[in-house]
């Protein structure tokens, strides 16, 4: 207080100088809109990659409504032995890197699959939040429609006393990783039974038969541990290819949009809203499409997008 009333007070200052001091402290309060949520109980983490990039701005945009302090967690594809490979190919457009408040980008990696990045992007992304009380996870092509209801996941999770609410538990065996809101304590002694039971290779190979895939082993991990899971209702599948089902999408109206736009395509269906996909990264002729349907609403448009 006493630095802003020097500013505002002081006539000793030349009116230049006031003026300058006056730019200073506007820069140090616009500071204050993002910086202010490191104290808050949440951190939201999303991880994703290059094959989301249609969905991904959507994403951000939706988990930015939260009000919580937003880290992006990107999978590297910049291969070092690929010289050419440019920035614009691979990485988040500049409208989302505007919007959040930090942009972790690992190791590249030549694993085949998704298990070996998405343990790293997960595994960074929680050791960089886990001052915060709780982590809210989701991947980059999913979306919340109703972003106003997210305290009650926190109620679900301290009313019945648990250490993970997910949006999906299968057979008290499979955590659908898609999106959890877990103590971050907990998250944290997750990802190093992970961890333990997965580098280096020679523990992969010890474990791949028996844990299985990355819900597989989160859901080893969470009985090994003891820790307990809310109950909810479970959405279609572990993909989320059908939207409308289980806790996740009552409360929040969360969706899997890339999940979503495949079945679409693949069964004949009508695609996810226009405003989900980022024109910049879809590809140019689905997208036409896409919009003109939802501009007119003539099936004929879908149909040649499924004859494509």
């Amino acid at each position: 207080m006493g630095f802003k009333n020097d500013i505002l007070n002081a006539e000793k200052y030349k009116k230049s100088d006031r003026k300058d001091f006056l730019q200073l402290l506007h820069r140090y309060k616009k500071c204050d809109k993002w910086a202010n949520n490191i104290f808050k109980d949440v951190g939201v983490l999303l991880t994703s990659h290059p094959g989301n990039r249609a969905f991904l701005k959507a994403s951000v945009e939706s988990h930015k409504k939260l009000g919580y302090w937003l880290t992006l967690a990107y999978d590297n594809y910049f291969d070092p032995e690929e010289e050419k490979t440019s920035w614009d190919h691979y990485m988040p457009s500049r409208e989302v890197g505007n919007m959040v408040d930090t942009l972790l980008i690992p190791h590249h990696q030549t694993w085949g699959g998704v298990l070996y990045p998405y343990f790293w992007l997960l595994r960074l992304g929680v050791s960089t939040m886990r001052d915060f009380k709780y982590i809210f996870c989701s991947n980059g092509d999913c979306i919340i429609e109703k972003p106003e209801n997210f305290h009650q996941i926190i109620d679900l999770l301290e009313s019945t006393d648990s250490d993970i609410a997910a949006c999906g538990w299968e057979d008290n065996r499979v955590f659908n990783s898609t999106s959890f809101l877990a103590k971050s304590e907990a998250i944290t002694a997750l990802m190093d039974h992970f961890q333990e039971n997965f580098i280096p290779l020679s523990q992969y190979e010890k474990t791949a038969q028996v844990f299985g895939n990355c819900e597989g082993r989160m859901g080893v991990a969470v009985k090994d541990l003891g820790l307990k899971i809310a109950p909810v209702e479970n959405p279609y599948n572990t993909q989320l290819h059908v939207k409308g089902y289980g806790t996740w999408y009552d409360i929040l109206g969360f969706r899997h949009i890339h999940a979503e736009y495949s079945y679409a395509y693949k069964m004949k269906l009508e695609p996810p809203e226009i405003k989900y996909f980022d024109e910049k990264y879809a590809r140019a002729s689905e997208y036409n499409l896409i919009k003109q349907y939802y501009d007119t609403k003539d099936i004929s448009y879908l149909e040649e997008w499924w004859g494509m």
